[in-house]
């Protein structure tokens, strides 16, 4: 599992993390992580004062099977640097995804609740306008897309969206996509039987979100941008499409 560095500073690293590996050790306590690979990359690491040793260098998350670029921080105190710019939203996060069908306008936004489904709480439920009917946290979450391209397989379309993350909730463009009913292709959580299917298709292993763009200040307050190409296993999905 190669794990590609993108950029480098003395206390800071950005790194393009493949699938299967998630960011840090959670209920499985046994998985090789992202934190796992960095304490071994930087043996000294692990001599400084961690606040969480188990989630030594880790900034923000990025989902076990999304690929891209992550930033990741190999001094205790970069990481407060970083997770402040993240908390007043100065982080500028963009992903590649592609979704069953076509979105209603090429360039639009979702602003919505979204809060930890009660069914099943490893997902998220979102909602435009908070009823109150559960007692559950609701957290505002917004997500603004660009159509780049309209695909068709066979007589269904298809359309590869970048996504501008304005708001960092968990699972939230997975989850606004299936509230437009524009489900992301590959998804096994956030899907409908027409995505599922059309998935299944397309012998995608895994959702089509990859993380391709960030924007971030070092802490000298330089602007840092570091992009990442779309993986291999996701051009050769869109290779089997037709282009509109």
């Amino acid at each position: 599992m190669e794990i590609k560095k993108l950029y480098e500073e003395d206390d800071l690293l950005v790194i393009s993390k493949p699938i299967g590996i998630a960011a840090h050790k959670g209920a499985d306590k046994v998985s090789f992580t992202v934190s796992d690979w960095l304490v071994d990359e930087y043996e000294q690491i692990k001599k400084l004062n961690w606040q969480t040793k188990n989630r030594i260098g880790i900034v923000h998350r990025l989902d076990k099977d999304t690929s891209g670029v992550m930033i990741l921080a190999k001094k205790p105190d970069m990481i407060k640097i970083l997770q402040d710019q993240f908390r007043q939203r100065e982080v500028e996060k963009h992903y590649l995804t592609l979704v069953y069908g076509k979105m209603p306008f090429e360039k639009g936004s979702i602003s919505a609740q979204i809060y930890t489904n009660p069914k099943n709480r490893k997902g998220q439920k979102v909602e435009l306008i908070d009823f109150g009917i559960y007692n559950f946290k609701r957290r505002f979450s917004a997500t603004e897309y660009q159509e780049i391209k309209v695909y068709k397989y066979k007589k269904e379309l298809l359309s590869l969206l970048e996504i501008n993350l304005k708001t960092g909730r968990k699972h939230q463009i997975r989850a606004h996509m299936k509230f437009e009913n524009r489900p992301v292709i590959g998804d096994q959580m956030y899907f409908n039987k027409p995505s599922k299917r059309l998935s299944k298709e397309l012998q995608i292993q895994r959702q089509f979100l990859h993380s391709c763009y960030i924007k971030f200040k070092n802490r000298k307050g330089e602007e840092m941008v570091v992009r990442d190409e779309l993986r291999d296993d996701l051009q050769e999905v869109l290779q089997k499409l037709e282009e509109v």
